[in-house]
């Protein structure tokens, strides 16, 4: 039968063309390639307007916070706090969103004079969100409010209970709200049901308006704020939000302020992460600062991480960064371990081609590592997946979605199984006693199977553009970098070029990935596939021609910036043979 091309698993899907006279109109009135203004105009940016502010991120476009839903009433009750002296507590989460919303209004109550302290829960000991036990320790320290961070929109029996030992409490939060909202002295979530603040914003983008808020009532210069901008970045990049509007903006400035932050504890960061003097991009944050800060927290307790960002002594910073390095290392061995065992169970209980669901549980699991061992499974097998950590008859789980699955709709189908769960449409918590862990995955398993269609679950390739090697020149290249900061709903535009030549040999660098170069034309480019590998033995050295979906980017090596094409996929042209 001779040599058989291994496809690609993905579907390319290329977006679909749109009014080619109205995009000549704007990229006219924007200065801009009309390929540019294609991709802008298929991401519902298709006015010179809304395109301009796109482009060009602006503080004075954040939205006025006295339009959010609570914010007079919390801010009556936060400066009754300052001018009484009360004891007020900051209660935040204990991943990154968590993290930065805490220390920042930790340290912005700390400047206006606050009698102020925070407290994170211990994930593995506590679990999420407010409890009575912390509530009774907030008392006895003298606690007379409280405000949550990035939690406490569905603890409707917990704040009844603080109110009932006569502590009052302000909820900052962006989680979706239950069946009723508890009754704090306030509510600030954009997500509650009368609120009409249009924005996807983090908890610490939450806790930034509050805290805008807090200034303006108090005649203070906001100018002040714009320091903290490298915590909203953080924890807006690492809540995975989407990267548009007021989000754009913060981490549009965030990113330079972390640049040239003045917090000790991000510049050492940001040293034992080898990022020291770098440019910081979005995929940075992501994959190298927020794991470190979210190590400590997977693993039991986040204080140290709180203590970190807040110092202002350079030697405590340092110790804390490299502490939080190690536990890093040593998180990502347990989450290699817990992969390697959750693939082994998916071989004896899961039949990918007639389940759209993947439902794991294993005794002892780590609770801190279930979600990133979650993500990695949708990632590889593109269905919704849960992973379930079992203890002493009860199990903590640890949902991610696809796009078309929303899992608290699916939860929600499941709720009398369950002791509790809560989340958003693409990330889930739950917990559940471990004599109905089966029944659970049935169920599941029937949900999704009935909302999903095999079109759902099979993995696509969005491509913004068909393009020309020939287009990628310098202009283009700053129209491209002028998206950023990618992230959700703006990830950095792929394009896809077909016929393109092989050039030279390719071969294999780092782990599995490939290295060669590609020409069309008078055109050559530098192309570094990650994972792409076991590709070069079947592309041939001589003339083979390829068709590639890619992004493209500049790569720095030995002082010299190059432009290079980053594999998303590839496929032999139709009717190109390899060499044999």
């Amino acid at each position: 039968m001779g040599w058989m091309q291994k496809s690609s698993q993905l579907k390319w899907v290329l977006a679909e063309a749109v009014d080619l006279e109205k995009i000549a109109n704007l990229a006219k009135e924007t200065d801009l390639p009309m390929s540019i203004v294609k991709i802008l105009c298929n991401r519902d940016l298709d006015e010179t307007n809304t395109i301009l502010k796109f482009l060009n991120p602006d503080l004075n476009d954040l939205i006025d916070p006295f339009k959010m839903t609570g914010m007079k009433d919390g801010i009556e009750r936060l400066t009754q706090a300052l001018f009484n002296n009360e004891k007020v507590l900051v209660y935040g989460d204990y991943d990154v969103d968590g993290i930065t919303s805490t220390t920042l209004l930790y340290m912005v109550f700390n400047k206006l004079g606050a009698n102020v302290d925070f407290y994170l829960p211990n994930r593995l000991t506590e679990g999420y969100g407010l409890t009575e036990q912390s509530i009774d320790l907030a008392k006895e320290n003298g606690v007379s409010l409280i405000v949550t961070v990035d939690t406490g929109v569905t603890a409707v029996t917990e704040i009844a209970y603080a109110k009932s030992i006569g502590i009052d409490v302000i909820i900052t939060d962006h989680h979706e709200p239950g069946e009723s909202l508890p009754e704090a002295c306030a509510i600030i979530n954009p997500k509650q049901p009368d609120c009409d603040y249009i924005s996807e914003l983090s908890g610490v983008g939450v806790a930034f308006k509050f805290a805008q808020g807090i200034y303006r009532t108090l005649k203070q210069d906001e100018k002040e704020l714009e320091e903290h901008l490298d915590l909203v970045a953080l924890g807006t990049t690492a809540d995975i939000v989407p990267l548009v509007g007021e989000n754009r903006i913060f981490t549009k400035f965030g990113i330079k302020q972390i640049a040239r932050t003045n917090k000790p504890g991000l510049k050492s960061l940001a040293f034992v992460s080898g990022l020291m003097g770098e440019d910081i991009s979005t995929g940075q944050v992501v994959f190298i600062l927020a794991p470190r800060i979210n190590a400590l927290g997977r693993l039991g307790k986040a204080d140290e991480a709180v203590r970190l960002l807040a110092t202002k002594d350079e030697k405590l910073a340092s110790e804390i960064a490299r502490k939080l390095d190690d536990e890093n290392k040593r998180r990502k061995q347990i989450d290699e371990k817990t992969l390697k065992e959750a693939l082994a169970q998916m071989e004896e209980i899961v039949d990918v081609t007639r389940d759209n669901a993947i439902v794991l549980a294993g005794e002892g699991w780590h609770q801190g590592v279930i979600g990133i061992v979650a993500s990695r499974l949708v990632e590889r097998y593109h269905l919704p997946t849960v992973m379930i950590s079992l203890n002493d008859g009860e199990g903590k789980g640890s949902a991610r979605s696809i796009p078309g699955f929303h899992l608290c709709e699916a939860l929600k189908k499941c709720e009398d199984l369950l002791i509790r769960y809560g989340g958003h449409k693409y990330a889930a918590g739950l917990s559940i006693k471990s004599e109905n862990v089966a029944e659970f995955r049935k169920r599941f398993v029937e949900v999704s199977n009935d909302k999903l269609t095999e079109e759902d679950v099979a993995p696509k390739l969005n491509i913004d553009l068909e393009i020309e090697l020939s287009d990628i020149n310098d202009d283009f290249m700053e129209s491209i970098e002028a998206f950023a900061p990618f992230g959700p709903h703006n990830m950095r535009p792929i394009f896809m070029t077909r016929n393109c030549e092989v050039s030279g040999q390719p071969y294999v660098v780092g782990k599995n990935h490939l290295k060669m170069k590609v020409r069309k034309g008078d055109t050559m480019f530098d192309v570094i596939g990650c994972g792409f590998g076991d590709m070069a033995r079947m592309i041939s050295s001589k003339g083979c021609l390829v068709d590639i979906v890619y992004v493209v980017e500049y790569n720095t090596y030995n002082d010299i910036k190059r432009k290079q094409i980053r594999l998303k996929d590839i496929k032999l042209t139709v009717g190109s043979m390899p060499a044999v």
